[in-house]
């Protein structure tokens, strides 16, 4: 009588077809890869990081943005009121902050706003804001150019110089727009 078995054996004899029988490849169950599987995995690990980085850099560069175009580092920008691309009130207040020593003139959906309607008073010849503030701001209002701000999207422009270098040396224009809700 002849006895059959239900268990498999592979071609070396082992019941699973490794080598050892344990069912796990030579050198103790750890994967070995080689050295050029190595090196392309780095390599494209490392390049998904150069592209992270790069993608970031152009999604934060943002040549429509007075603040980064004026040097990136503030040159004379330190913010605009209200941001681009954001809403405001009617009676919102709309302006520029520029780094000391600079100074300029405001138009509001291309109504040029007069020293006399600015937030911030005029002390110095020649100039729309007093030193030391640098601020250039204009809030609507019963009396001035704008009672209120039009409804919908409307631009901001601030001509802007540096008051030791002249007007004519270093005047820069500053655009941003926004929404009036």
């Amino acid at each position: 009588m002849s006895t059959t078995s239900n268990s498999s054996t592979s071609s070396n004899g082992s019941p699973n077809g490794s080598p050892n029988g344990s069912g796990r490849p030579p050198g103790g169950g750890a994967f070995h890869y080689s050295t050029r599987f190595k090196i392309v995995a780095v390599a494209i690990v490392t390049l998904v990081a150069v592209l992270v980085v790069v993608a970031y850099g152009l999604a934060s560069d943002s040549s429509d943005d007075p603040v980064a175009s004026s040097g990136g580092t503030r040159e004379f920008v330190e913010q605009l009121i209200p941001t681009t691309s954001s809403q405001v009130l009617q009676q919102g207040t709309v302006g520029i902050d520029l780094v000391s020593g600079w100074t300029g003139e405001l138009t509001v959906d291309d109504v040029a706003i007069p020293p006399s309607d600015l937030d911030a008073g005029d002390s110095s010849p020649g100039s729309t804001v007093s030193t030391g503030l640098e601020r250039i701001t204009f809030t609507p209002g019963p009396g001035k150019v704008m009672e209120s701000l039009p409804l919908g999207p409307i631009c901001a422009k601030a001509v802007v110089w540096d008051r030791a270098a002249g007007r004519s040396n270093s005047e820069r224009t500053v655009n941003w727009c926004f929404e009036v809700i």
